[in-house]
């Protein structure tokens, strides 16, 4: 199921460098949960920034974790599930969309189903390039 997650205002800065580093070095992000999300490998993770759903990534992984270190930061990110994306894709047109906490899944808001590129095929070879961690706005503990 695909889903949306918000960019907390406090981590903008370093969504964006991480995403530079990943842009010019290459590997993945990935994002930490308390709980399992119900998400799948070639399905999307949407992120709220600033009150626009900005863009995407495809999760081509979803596992238990004891927390995970971002290669760019430094930063531990504590969780017991991480999600791992990688190729993201910029929305031509940001969708504006109220920031909130936790997850929302795509398929429980039909009024964004209309406006979101879902229909899009995922599924795609391989994983990225290098095995760098790009920490990027877990959910809070």
């Amino acid at each position: 199921m695909d889903m949306l997650v918000t960019t907390p205002q406090s981590e903008i800065d370093t969504s964006r460098k991480e995403g530079e580093t990943v842009e010019q070095e290459g590997g993945y992000w990935f994002r930490t949960f308390r709980f399992k999300p119900k998400v799948e490998d070639g399905e999307k993770i949407f992120f709220v920034e600033a009150g626009l759903i900005k863009g995407y990534g495809i999760v081509f992984e979803v596992s238990p974790t004891e927390g995970k270190e971002c290669e760019v930061t430094g930063r531990t990110w504590k969780g017991d599930w991480v999600v791992k994306y990688y190729n993201w894709h910029w929305l031509k047109s940001p969708i504006p969309f109220k920031g909130f906490q936790g997850i929302r899944y795509i398929e429980r808001l039909p009024q964004l189903k209309s406006l979101l590129p879902l229909d899009v095929n995922t599924k795609e070879d391989g994983i990225p390039s290098t095995n760098k961690l790009v920490g990027i706005l877990p959910k809070r503990l």
